[in-house]
């Protein structure tokens, strides 16, 4: 139900606004009342109402400045103004505080279940809007988890997760389970994986094999697919990564050595070699006896001494190619390697 309040200063016409809203069609329920501005301010602070009936001209706060206040501290509640006066200072303030209706006085019922019809909807609309914002919020927040899984290549959490998100859309609205949203679901899903694969060349079993066809199949089902999917897949990576001993290691190496240029570190080539940060740093180490950032920066400053022996580029466009767009920061990097300045690189 709708929360409602009336504010007005004549019980009179509180109890005819009572009488001629039809509450109950609209799924609409009157949470209190107030006899001016300043006690239907408080009233507001308490029920946070959806809807609010005010009148005008009240004694301590009025009508216009009630309605700024409602505009700038509770701009989500619909108002309907009414007056016994076709003001055009009343009119332009309701305006300014997006009321939704302004109904002259005696109170028309018509008029009234209209402006009550109205705020409904509208309610209703951004009702509808917010719990699909929070489903796709939560399918998000699965994802990016799914992916911080998929790094750390923790198997059983990526299940779990896929358990939840399973069990979360069994719940979610209609609209989502239809043919065409749930086939984004899945493909977008299947897509990460995809990529997980990508760079291990790991192929899918028989079994695995996606049917055409998917809107018979249950929800849970359906991530249970994926499951078995992500699970085949991080088995395949593992083996991989356990295999591979201190290959691996000079790929990483290699990758660095054709991307010095680029802006590289720790998190991006952990995100290209869907390793953790933490186990490729420590394999790195082991392997070569030096971090990946003292890494990065010898095959720049190798690059970068070359590069300026050689004459042909500027100081400024070796930087450049070498990684480094800030001038400054580059001769600070370069004199504290070499113990020199790029300049006098360039003399001898």
């Amino acid at each position: 139900m709708l929360k409602v309040i009336i504010i007005d200063d004549e019980p009179w016409a509180r109890e005819v606004i009572k009488s001629l809203g039809r509450w109950e069609k609209y799924k609409l329920d009157i949470v209190g009342e107030a006899v001016d501005g300043q006690n239907g301010l408080q009233l507001i602070k308490k029920e946070r109402p959806d809807i609010v009936i005010t009148d005008m001209r009240m004694p301590a706060l009025d009508g216009p400045e009630l309605l700024k206040t409602i505009a700038e501290k509770f701009p989500e509640i619909k108002i309907i103004v009414m007056s016994g006066y076709d003001d055009f200072e009343y009119m332009q303030q309701a305006i300014r505080s997006q009321a939704v209706e302004y109904l002259l006085k005696p109170i028309n019922g018509e008029e009234l279940n209209s402006s009550l019809e109205k705020c409904a909807r509208i309610l209703s609309k951004k009702a509808e809007l917010f719990s699909k914002a929070k489903e796709q919020e939560k399918y998000s927040a699965y994802r990016q988890r799914i992916n911080e899984y998929l790094l750390s290549l923790d198997k059983g959490s990526i299940l779990r997760t896929f358990k939840q998100l399973g069990s979360f859309m069994e719940k979610s609205s209609p609209a989502l389970k239809k043919e065409k949203g749930l086939l984004l679901v899945f493909n977008d899903f299947k897509l990460i994986l995809d990529e997980f694969l990508k760079k291990e060349g790991a192929a899918f079993s028989e079994e695995a094999i996606i049917p055409a066809e998917i809107t018979a199949l249950a929800w849970i089902k359906l991530f249970e697919i994926l499951s078995n999917l992500y699970s085949e897949g991080i088995d395949t990576v593992e083996d991989s990564i356990k295999n591979s001993g201190q290959l691996e290691i000079e790929e990483v190496k290699a990758h660095i050595n054709s991307h010095f240029q680029d802006p590289i570190s720790l998190e991006t080539l952990a995100q290209h070699f869907f390793v953790s940060k933490e186990h490729l740093s420590r394999k790195f180490k082991s392997y070569s006896g030096e971090n990946i950032s003292s890494y990065i920066i010898r095959k720049r400053m190798e690059k970068a001494k070359q590069l300026l022996k050689e004459g042909k580029l500027s100081i400024k466009e070796t930087a450049q190619v070498t990684g480094y767009n800030d001038l400054a920061y580059f001769y600070r990097v370069f004199k504290k390697y070499y113990g020199k300045t790029p300049g006098s690189i360039c003399d001898e």
